[in-house]
């Protein structure tokens, strides 16, 4: 089964950059890519409980940031991994646990993430229990 990633990101070049890593290091990835998390919620909402990870970039246009929509993710109690990214200043450490997230600094190098694709992979029950308290 392949890896199903989210992965939310304003900034044009770097989304090619990493659906062309992401391709690579796994040709049958199933990847979806928006712009900003207002474009990505109903995606999230109707399809959230097959995503394996969630990548989102702290600061987003839009009516949410990366941070917001991590914290919508998790109220939906679904069971995807999360990665926040920024070139900005880190989220506190207290805020990060709360939101059960990864963080990596940009610029941070497709090597970082692309060897951690399997660990990211969710199973089948982990898959089942959205709705029954997450991860």
């Amino acid at each position: 089964m392949s890896i199903h990633i989210v992965h939310v990101e304003d900034d044009k070049p770097l989304k090619d950059i990493l659906k062309s890593a992401f391709e690579t290091a796994d040709p049958q990835v199933n990847l979806k890519q928006f712009l900003n998390g207002d474009d990505a919620l109903p995606y999230i909402e109707e399809n959230g409980h097959m995503v394996d990870l969630f990548i989102l970039d702290m600061r987003l246009t839009g009516s949410m940031n990366g941070i917001q929509l991590a914290q919508k993710i998790r109220e939906m109690i679904l069971p995807g991994h999360i990665v926040i990214t920024s070139a900005y200043l880190r989220p506190s450490r207290n805020l990060l646990n709360s939101l059960q997230c990864e963080y990596y600094p940009k610029p941070w190098h497709i090597y970082d993430i692309t060897p951690k694709l399997d660990q990211y992979k969710l199973s089948d029950e982990q898959r089942n229990t959205q709705g029954n308290g997450g991860r």
